[in-house]
């Protein structure tokens, strides 16, 4: 979840009136907690919270990593420069190990 969905959250509280964040060990319901810039903020439609297993995400590395040197560029100070890639993928191999929360 982002910064804002979270601050939103650190103010629910279940039926006896406690919170259901733990501020001491960033927990919701004793699940950790990880706050990313990439979720939506909470609003109508939006996905704002995920909670998920990531065990079940594999990521697959589809070729090795590559290096190129770079002599040219970097030739008048007596330097080589490097371009390091690599090619990824990744696939959830367990649909039940992720849900996510649908603010209507």
């Amino acid at each position: 979840m982002i910064d804002k969905t979270a601050l939103v959250i650190g103010k629910l509280k279940d039926d006896n009136g406690n919170y259901l964040w733990n501020p001491n060990s960033d927990t919701i319901l004793g699940k950790p907690v990880v706050i990313s810039e990439f979720m939506p903020c909470a609003g109508s439609g939006k996905k704002p919270v995920a909670f998920d297993d990531f065990s079940y995400y594999w990521v697959i590395d589809r070729r090795p990593v590559t290096m190129v040197p770079i002599v040219e560029r970097f030739a008048i100070n007596d330097q080589i420069g490097y371009i390091a890639y690599e090619f990824l993928d990744g696939k959830l191999v367990r649909q039940q190990a992720i849900k996510v929360l649908r603010v209507k």
